[in-house]
Parts: C-alpha cells; sequence; structure tokens
C-alpha cells in the first residue's frame, strides 16, 4: 500500500542520514611510508566512540584480509575440491582391488591376475594423482597465510577523559555573555541612550 511505502521510505532516508552522519564523525588516515592506520570516531558519548573505534578496527582489519587473500582463497577451494575427489577414487579403487584380490587369493588364471595387476594399476594412478593434490593443498594454504597480513595494534581505543570539543562551561558563558550583551542593549534602546552611544542621529 502507498502509506507502507510511505514508510519504508522515510525508514531508508533516516537510515541514509544516520550513515551519513556517523561516516563524518569517522576519520581513517593512511601513513604511505609506515602504512599505520589511524583510526578516530567522535561522538557525544564517549564509550560509544571508543566501541565505535573498535568496532571500525575489527571491520577494517578483516576487509583488507579477505582483499589480500582473496585470489589464494580461491585458489584453495578449487584444489580443496580437486584434493576431495582424488582422494575419494584413490579410497574406491584399493577398496576395488583389496576385495577382487581377497576374493581371488587362490585362483591361478591368467586372467584373474590380470585383473588384479590392471586394478593395482589404477589404484597406483588414483594414488599419485592423491598424493600431487595433497603437496598442491599445502601449498595453497601457505599461501592463503603467506597473503593474510599481520596487524599490530599499536594503541587501542581508549575512552577520552575530556572532550575534544569546546568545553560546555565556556559555552554557557558565551551563550550568557550574548545574552547580556542583548538585554543591555534593548534596555539602553527604550531608554533613548543607544542612539548616542553608537553616534546615531
Amino acid at each position: 500500500s502507498d502509506w507502507s511505502s510511505d514508510v519504508c521510505s522515510s525508514d531508508l532516508k533516516r537510515q541514509a542520514r544516520l550513515v551519513k552522519q556517523i561516516d563524518k564523525n569517522i576519520v581513517c588516515d593512511v601513513d604511505p611510508k609506515t602504512m599505520v592506520i589511524t583510526i578516530q570516531v567522535q561522538d557525544q558519548d564517549p564509550w560509544i566512540a571508543a566501541t565505535m573505534a573498535d568496532s571500525v578496527k575489527t571491520r577494517l582489519q578483516d576487509f583488507i584480509t579477505n582483499y589480500r587473500t582473496n585470489k589464494a582463497r580461491i585458489d584453495l577451494e578449487q584444489i580443496r575440491a580437486q584434493y576431495q575427489r582424488a582422494k575419494h577414487d584413490y579410497d574406491r579403487a584399493r577398496q576395488l582391488y583389496a576385495e577382487f584380490a581377497d576374493a581371488n587369493q587362490d585362483v591361478l588364471l591368467q586372467g584373474v591376475r590380470m585383473k588384479i595387476t590392471e586394478l593395482e594399476n589404477e589404484m597406483q594412478l588414483k594414488f599419485n594423482a592423491y598424493s600431487t593434490l595433497t603437496l598442491q593443498l599445502q601449498g595453497a594454504e601457505a599461501k592463503v597465510m603467506e597473503e593474510t597480513p599481520a596487524f599490530t595494534t599499536l594503541q587501542s581505543a581508549t575512552v577520552p577523559i575530556q572532550k575534544s570539543g569546546p568545553p560546555r562551561k565556556k559555552i554557557f558563558v558565551f551563550i550568557f555573555f550574548l545574552a547580556f550583551v542583548y538585554k543591555s542593549a534593548k534596555i539602553l534602546n527604550k531608554e533613548g541612550k543607544l542612539k548616542p552611544l553608537f553616534g546615531l542621529s
């Protein structure tokens, strides 16, 4: 209905404004020389600011890790799938060989012996493929670890003791001063004393 669409639209706009406001309160700087990332968060509540800074740090680390290891992880998943198939094929070939050899261990027929040799060769081929993919899988896992960046927290998120903005007392004094000036000017204007003060005719 129109009412529900209006509600959804207003919720989306409110969320967009909220995201925009949060984005303004978060500053992330990267030193190109040292690659040190500095995260600064401003909020009225110091505990919320510290919590947001810690959350941004965690999400940023996850993003960088996923970005750096994306190709290596894709390669790993492909090799792992091939490894699983090769292992299944080798286990199956070994089972067939063992079952046929056990069932015909006392049979000396040439055809039976050829079949046993054929199954043994097949099992050996499957084992070779399985062994090769085992090494490739270990290499792919090592590649992911190599590409995974190591993060060191130089300074954890802290709750500031003092606010970064102007103190409330100074704000109140300034507002009180403006109100006093405005009230005095209004009184002087009513009494007719304001014009001579400013040299007005």
